[in-house]
């Protein structure tokens, strides 16, 4: 079965089945997807905020105003094409989600960079891939709803973000200001 697995790290050779859920006897996993748009998504985002329209279409939130652009303008990703035999399907995972529970051993000629993911993104949108909910198509309503509860969720991982994530952390404060995390509230962080 052809699948797709995407990624920020384009030097990739190898695909390890090394993510444990933390359970005991869980076995390590590689996650792939059949849908190229996922993969996209899951490699270029910052932020994981979609659902699955009825048809199957990702359809993509976003969350602050041209969060968009902010997110994906400028940077790229990596998207690698493989070969898997009997994949599991994840049922309770939104996307087209599979997990193979052995190593998978990467062809370059098989990986394809996506230089500006921006530009991927509207690419996607304009053949029907995927479907973008934009911002200022919400009520005020809406606006103020999905603002409240991006920062309820986000706000518990800004300490880490600052610490280990300093882009991603960047991107959140210039979407919401509120978010950013004073020097002195990481009193006593490791750095």
């Amino acid at each position: 079965m052809r699948l797709y697995h995407g990624t920020q790290n384009g030097n990739l050779t190898e695909l390890r089945a090394d993510f444990k859920s933390g359970r005991k006897d869980d076995p390590g996993v590689i996650f792939l997807t059949d849908s190229y748009a996922c993969a996209f998504l899951y490699a270029s985002s910052v932020l994981m905020c979609f659902a699955v329209k009825k048809d199957g279409t990702l359809c993509f939130v976003e969350k602050a105003p041209n969060a968009f652009e902010k997110m994906y303008k400028g940077h790229g990703c990596f998207i690698f094409s493989v070969e898997v035999e009997n994949p599991k399907k994840i049922e309770h995972i939104t996307g087209q989600v599979y997990v193979c529970e052995h190593n998978i051993k990467l062809d370059k000629k098989k990986c394809e960079h996506i230089p500006d993911c921006y530009e991927k993104l509207l690419e996607l949108e304009r053949s029907g891939a995927i479907c973008l909910q934009r911002w200022e198509n919400y009520t005020d309503e809406q606006k103020e709803r999905v603002k409240e509860n991006f920062i309820k969720t986000i706000a518990p991982t800004m300490k880490e973000n600052k610490l280990n994530f300093p882009e991603t952390y960047k991107i959140l404060v210039e979407l919401y200001p509120e978010l950013e995390v004073k020097n002195e509230m990481l009193a006593g962080e490791k750095t």
